[in-house]
């Protein structure tokens, strides 16, 4: 592929034999990795000295090139598909700059995207597995500032809304987490710059705020090698953007029909010159007043949300080859009640029987550090991190006017993590073997969670199952763990011609759980929950997760590739209202075939995958009942499958026009599962797995200017799940498939942006979690999702 601006022709040098030396062939040997890097190897192979600002070169990639070629053409090919041209400004002195867009030109071709998804910098079309990229500009165009809205772009990916608004649960191809904050590690691991979010597989840490994201990054299947435990189903990671070395701010505002608004501002700048400290600072925050009525008239009257947070990022690059990255976040979430209505009330006008409790609240923090250090034969990367979360709810269980029953939960996580990795891909076999890439390192981690679950019977709940008066008891879960773990890695990708590449790697862990807890319980209340006394208990659990793949460029746009993967859970302890109990580790294998394709000159672009993965030793939330109050247990059920595929396309027709569409198809099922509560579940669909999943994004930006540097433009996004249940229990109603469309037109400048927004325009009426009537009283509740809304959104840039 050429670059779409050519190069300015090489001047004259200040001697013949000079200029005759700069465009005369050599043998160039640059294999595809950070451009920065093969930039490093062109100086060397040319003899040409190459000027560029850190900022244009950023994190792009380069597909490499072998042969013989003049410095011209060999520049040529290193830069395709960069976005950067050259000039000589100098006999020996190359000068990069980006492309200035040519109005006339026709169809801009499809940016290449760069990806973590090995946990090294490449481009996505030489990713041997599926892989689904939300870039920064598509979650600006997109207005996605949440989890939730990010995950309904993505194919074979299910969610639960948390009964607490910033609660959430994920499902990668039929595979998801239904143990309601009591397991020892996530099944999909929820990641910010490759810092795991959720390492006790709790529900609170992973829908942050998304602001200011470079990208959101979506790995399917199992990731063991690449990402640790806790990543059966697959991981998702948020980069976040960096620091540079020019001063840019922003301000985005919207308002919207809740009523709701919404602000954020970012500030970057250079605080010490040439590189040596850069800052970038980001602060955002929202009001709503909901969708859910409260049904009692009252204050409020309505299940209102706000938050609150920040981010502030360092960068220093002291020397050429160290990068210095520190970055610290919070941010703080209030809601006023539950988010959920009755089953029945889900068409009507939403609103909740449930009593207004009192203010809950969810915060998070993460720091962290990172250090890079480039040696001539690879880098070495440290990071270190701490992550904290606490929640504190309370929630009229019943969702109804009369005394039932009202819950209390705590939750206090604090995570410490270090990660020292080595990556090298410059590696060259002896006796003409090829090329060798290499990914290295070790992780350890501790965490600690402490919970509180406590339940207080009002008066009707003891006039009708005891048939007394209510004497003030309450029963209380208190639940203490610790996580400990540590693993090695590596990887290998071997290059024994320059169209095939063959890998393989694998990650060693040991996880240790220690848990105790204890059920307290006090006056009538005791009769129908004994107390169970102080428990502890510890166990240790050991993994090696392989993984290969095999990938073959039949030509430089079309591939495929086959990859076999591996993933797992530790298991841990639960202690419940009925007992102290212990569950057995989960693992996956998986099996996955695709291809890659980039057509018309990079203006259409097609992934396919097909997959199946064989799951063993689920651990699951199953339900034990002692007369009318029921417990969640969690056992190991036998074995489940998942079969599907994933399809994504992406194109360019016509100038302003771009299509984007994924389509994902997913058959999950228990394979063995005959000791259920409810009977034997074999051959019935595991929670949170729709089987349909479909999401088709259309912007049109009309090529003539409407103001100076303005060209309007009209979006539309739809998306699609179909049917699924929200977790093991028969009990719980299935949820229907849903169609979600919003539509959006406005102005992009380079300076300002305005839009006016309809979101559901359709006012599609759905549920994304349901729960049968608490201990067998009240209606099943539903979590709602929005109705439609609209308004309007602004941003200025300085």
């Amino acid at each position: 592929m050429e670059p779409s601006t050519p190069p300015i022709p090489l001047p004259a040098a200040d001697n013949p034999q000079q200029q005759a030396q700069a465009q005369a062939e050599r043998d160039f040997d640059i294999q595809p990795q950070l451009l920065s890097s093969a930039l490093l190897d062109f100086r060397l192979q040319s003899g040409l000295q190459v000027a560029y600002r850190t900022d244009d070169v950023g994190e792009l990639r380069t597909q490499g090139l072998t042969g013989s070629f003049t410095p011209e053409v060999a520049l040529q090919r290193l830069l395709a598909g960069t976005g950067l041209v050259f000039r000589f400004t100098a006999a020996d002195t190359v000068t990069l700059q980006r492309a200035v867009a040519d109005q006339d030109s026709g169809p801009v071709r499809l940016a290449p995207v760069t990806v973590t998804a090995r946990r090294t910098e490449e481009l996505l079309q030489d990713v041997p597995g599926s892989v689904v990229v939300l870039t920064g500009e598509e979650l600006e165009r997109s207005n996605i500032d949440n989890t939730t809205d990010a995950l309904s772009r993505l194919p074979n990916v299910g969610f639960i809304g948390g009964f607490e608004p910033d609660n959430l649960e994920i499902s990668i191809r039929g595979i998801s987490n239904t143990l309601f904050g009591r397991a020892s590690a996530p099944t999909n691991g929820v990641f910010a710059d490759g810092i795991l979010l959720n390492p006790s597989g709790n529900r609170a840490g992973i829908n942050p705020n998304l602001v200011d994201l470079e990208r959101v990054e979506t790995i399917f299947g199992p990731q063991g090698t690449a990402f640790g435990r806790g990543t059966i189903g697959g991981a998702i990671n948020f980069v976040t953007r960096k620091p540079t070395d020019e001063f840019e701010a922003s301000l985005e505002t919207e308002l919207g029909s809740y009523p709701d608004g919404r602000a954020t501002a970012i500030v970057n700048a250079p605080i010490v010159e040439d590189g040596l400290l850069s800052a970038r600072l980001v602060a955002f925050g929202g009001i709503s007043d909901g969708y859910i009525d409260f049904e009692n008239e009252g204050d409020p009257d309505s299940i209102g949300n706000d938050d609150v947070g920040a981010r502030l990022s360092l960068r220093s690059q002291p020397i050429d080859r160290l990068t210095l990255d520190a970055s610290v976040s919070f941010d703080r979430s209030e809601f006023d009640a539950r988010n959920v209505v009755a089953l029945d009330g889900l068409n009507g006008n939403l609103a909740t029987g449930a009593d207004f409790v009192e203010e809950n609240s969810l915060d998070r923090l993460l720091a962290s550090l990172q250090w890079t250090y480039d040696f001539d034969v690879g880098s070495l990367r440290s990071t270190t991190a701490v992550f904290r979360t606490e929640l504190d709810a309370a929630d009229d269980r019943d969702s109804t006017e009369s005394d039932f029953f009202e819950q209390y939960l705590t939750l206090e996580e604090r995570s410490v993590s270090q990660e020292f990795r080595f990556e090298s891909e410059r590696f060259t076999l002896p006796w003409q073997a090829g090329k060798l890439a290499v990914n290295l390192g070790s992780n350890i981690s501790f965490t600690e969670s402490r919970s509180s679950d406590l339940t207080d019977p009002g008066e009707d709940a003891f006039a009708l199952l005891i048939g007394r008066s209510d004497d003030g008891s309450t029963a209380t879960t208190r639940r203490e763990q610790n996580l400990f773990n540590l693993n090695v890695f590596g990887d290998l990708r071997w290059r024994p011609i320059p169209d095939l590449e063959i890998a393989a790697g694998a990650r060693v862990s040991r996880d240790r759980v220690r848990q105790n807890g204890e059920t307290l319980s006090s006056g009538l209340t005791a009769l129908s929950v004994p107390p169970e006394p102080f428990n502890s208990d510890e166990a240790v659990f050991t993994s090696v997760t392989p993984n290969v793949s095999i990938k073959y460029d039949w030509t430089e746009d079309f591939s495929t590739y086959f990859a076999f993967a591996t993933g797992y859970r530790p298991g841990g302890f639960q202690q419940g209202l009925f007992g102290f109990r212990s569950f057995e580790e989960e693992t996956a294998r998986s099996f996955e075939g695709g291809f890659r394709a980039s057509l018309f000159d990079d203006r259409l672009r097609v992934n396919g995958s097909g997959f199946l993965i064989d799951y063993n030793d689920i651990q699951v939330n199953a339900f034990d009942t002692v007369g009318r109050l029921t417990d969640n247990v969690i056992r190991n059920a036998a074995g489940a499958r998942s079969v599907g595929a994933e399809i994504g396309i992406s194109t360019q027709p016509l100038e302003g026009l771009r299509i984007d569409a994924q389509n994902g198809l997913t058959f999950a099922k228990y394979t063995d599962f005959t000791d259920a509560p409810e009977g034997d579940l074999t051959d019935t669909r595991l929670p949170l797995a729709p089987v349909h999943t479909v999401s088709i994004v259309g912007d049109y930006e009309h090529p003539r200017e409407i103001l100076p540097n303005a060209r309007g433009f009209f979006r539309v996004e739809y998306s699609y799940r179909s049917s699924f249940t929200a977790d093991t229990s028969q009990d719980n109603p299935t949820l229907d498939g849903f169609d979600i469309v919003n539509l959006r037109l406005g102005l992009r400048g380079e300076r300002f942006g305005v839009e006016a927004f309809v979101e559901n325009a359709l006012d599609e009426r759905y549920a994304t979690n349901a729960a049968a009537g608490a201990f067998g009283i009240g209606p099943a509740t539903v979590v709602a999702g929005p109705p439609r809304h609209f308004g309007v959104r602004a941003r200025l840039q300085f």
